[in-house]
């Protein structure tokens, strides 16, 4: 079976409606799996191929690389009864949205971070996540730093496919 031509898989997602997946885990490299995880469930509700899923779940896990290679958090050692109550991403934090409408799904990686440096054009990491998806940004504002990842839905392959000589419309 050709994993490309995977009959009716379209989007459960209303022509309508905006659905947003909130995950928030440790800024920590072990940590990506989840997201990676989740990654692969949000673009499979998306309607993408197996391919199209492998392709999202690596981007999201080199995001999370250069996000996590390209900033400096500012650690702060709190003991167990002073800690701050968490009201959004934590000072350690790696946060990841997913966004899904009816045409395009957005990721949106972020964490606090003391310090960042954009990764070049060049970057091998910034390569491949430039072949995975169709817009990429990487934004820094104040202590926040972002990744944001836009994946638009393709065209539906069974419409667009030429038919076979000898086969039944």
């Amino acid at each position: 079976m050709d994993p490309e031509a995977q009959p009716e898989r379209t989007s459960r997602v209303a022509e309508d409606a905006v659905e947003t997946v909130l995950i928030q885990v440790p800024a920590d490299a072990d940590y990506v799996a989840v997201i990676r995880s989740a990654a692969a469930h949000v673009a499979t509700r998306f309607g993408g191929t197996l391919s199209e899923v492998a392709d999202l779940r690596l981007a999201v896990d080199e995001a999370c690389g250069l996000l996590l290679r390209h900033t400096v958090r500012h650690i702060v050692r709190h003991t167990a009864r002073d800690r701050p109550a968490a009201a959004g991403a934590g000072v350690g934090d790696l946060e990841c949205r997913f966004v899904l409408d009816a045409s395009t799904l957005r990721v949106v990686l972020g964490r606090q971070a003391w310090t960042s440096a954009p990764p070049q054009d060049d970057d091998f990491g910034w390569t491949i996540l430039s072949a995975l998806v169709d817009d990429i940004v990487w934004r820094a504002e104040g202590s926040t730093v972002q990744v944001e990842i836009l994946k638009r839905r393709t065209v539906d392959r069974r419409a667009t496919s030429p038919r076979r000589a000898g086969t039944a419309s």
